[in-house]
């Protein structure tokens, strides 16, 4: 069955940091997962979810990023969830990417088969670190986590992916205001354009006094 997957996925320095992060636990703990799966450190918006309608879904997709204006969030530290045994960065988002989950969430409903985590209000924003852990490896690397400086600092939210199948369907650049097919997402090109906007978007807020450009990691 086809899946898909609505993601923000990390990039930079932050990017970077993150998968030291992941690939330091799973040879710490042994945990495999790194091994057997590239790690793409990301925040999941919406799935995975099924849907036969396509189209509609790019398009919809697509009309909603469209309006959005420049959204952030704050990593604020580590977190578990003790139930599914998830250990994950913890994350902030502002106001605009939390209505921007909430609106996705209400669109698709109508006809994608939403998780019950999507279709609540309440969103639980985290970046997972490790997952699929046996009760022992949990509980240490919950330990260990508490030894550890606890990551902090902005990001803001350049692109938001929509993934078929483990593959970039669509991405929205919110800095290029445009919608990207998979090649154009995967081009270092179009990337660095992306970048140049970002860091003179910073600077801007900069100039104006602008919180959120404050310890913002890119």
């Amino acid at each position: 069955m086809t899946h898909y997957l609505i993601e923000f996925r990390f990039f930079g320095k932050a990017k970077h940091e993150l998968k030291d992060l992941i690939w330091g636990l799973d040879r710490k703990f042994r945990l495999g997962h790194a091994r057997r799966h590239r790690p793409v450190p990301h925040i999941t918006l919406a799935g995975p979810f099924y849907t036969k309608d396509e189209k509609r879904l790019i398009s919809d997709f697509e009309e909603l990023c469209a309006k959005q204006p420049i959204m952030a969030f704050k990593v604020k530290g580590f977190g578990t969830f003790d139930d599914t045994r998830v250990v994950f960065i913890d994350i902030e988002p502002d106001e605009t990417l939390n209505k921007f989950r909430w609106e996705l969430s209400k669109k698709l409903s109508n006809y994608c088969s939403l998780t019950q985590y999507d279709l609540e209000r309440k969103f639980s924003f985290h970046a997972t670190i490790a997952m699929k852990l046996r009760w022992d490896k949990f509980n240490k690397i919950k330990e260990y986590i508490e030894t550890k400086p606890e990551p902090e600092f902005t990001h803001f939210v350049m692109r938001v992916t929509l993934i078929k199948n483990s593959k970039i369907l669509r991405e929205h650049d919110f800095f290029l205001r445009r919608s990207l097919s998979r090649r154009e997402a995967k081009s270092r090109l179009i990337l660095s354009e992306s970048y140049e906007r970002l860091e003179n978007f910073v600077q801007k807020m900069d100039r104006v006094g602008g919180v959120l450009s404050r310890g913002s990691k890119f």
